[in-house]
């Protein structure tokens, strides 16, 4: 059991409750959420997590790198233990860039429904692909594209690009040269908020320079 805090509908506190059947109720609780971002060669990098970790049949989608709930108790800068758990690495809060908050809601399945208040972050990287120590078994790989590419793919204008995968297999980590495709994004993040979209275009004003005003 993993317990987290719960809210109203105005992220008002009135609770905890199990992870699981916050889900199952609809419970609102907050997120952590973080998009790598290597500015000076201009690259993002998405995950792939394992479909297996859930309780419905999840697609093999390209994911934003790293998310996870808070538990019960924990400030908002505690959940920059995520990206030790989910890739590896070790890093503090300080060193992140916060993009702000994103209320959303939507039914994934009749007994996983996601009612969240996103704190989200941008994650500034300086090594490349091979130099991200994933080891969490909820994360099967990882997408490494070019950031001008990313941009065009989350807004339509081309639906494939190039990509570097990287894949865990039974006794090590695979790296091979890859196309990605929009059908491979997660569907509600090109929905009407467009949030691949945004979190990419801030990475591009964050590269240049520009720290506020990033996203919302």
């Amino acid at each position: 059991m993993t317990l987290i805090d719960i809210f109203n509908d105005r992220y008002e506190p009135i609770g905890t409750e199990d992870k699981k059947e916050a889900h199952r109720r609809g419970s609102w609780h907050r997120t952590f959420s973080a998009l790598a971002v290597h500015p000076r060669n201009r690259l993002v990098f998405l995950q792939k997590k394992a479909p297996v970790r859930y309780s419905f049949d999840r697609p093999d989608n390209a994911d934003i790198t790293v998310g996870g709930h808070y538990h019960a108790g924990e400030s908002i800068p505690d959940g920059v233990r995520e990206v030790h758990e989910e890739i590896g690495l070790e890093t503090s809060y300080a060193e992140l860039h916060s993009l702000g908050l994103r209320q959303t809601a939507i039914t994934l399945a009749p007994d996983y429904i996601e009612r969240e208040f996103q704190h989200w972050h941008l994650l500034p990287l300086q090594g490349d692909l091979e130099d991200i120590p994933f080891a969490d078994a909820e994360v099967t790989g990882l997408v490494g594209i070019d950031l001008d590419d990313a941009i065009r793919l989350a807004e339509g204008t081309t639906t494939t690009i190039p990509a570097r995968y990287a894949t865990r297999t039974d006794s090590n980590v695979s790296y091979a040269e890859g196309r990605l495709t929009r059908d491979e994004l997660v569907p509600n993040y090109l929905g009407l908020d467009q949030l691949y979209l945004r979190l990419f275009v801030a990475a591009d004003r964050f590269g240049a320079g520009q720290r506020r005003h990033l996203f919302w």
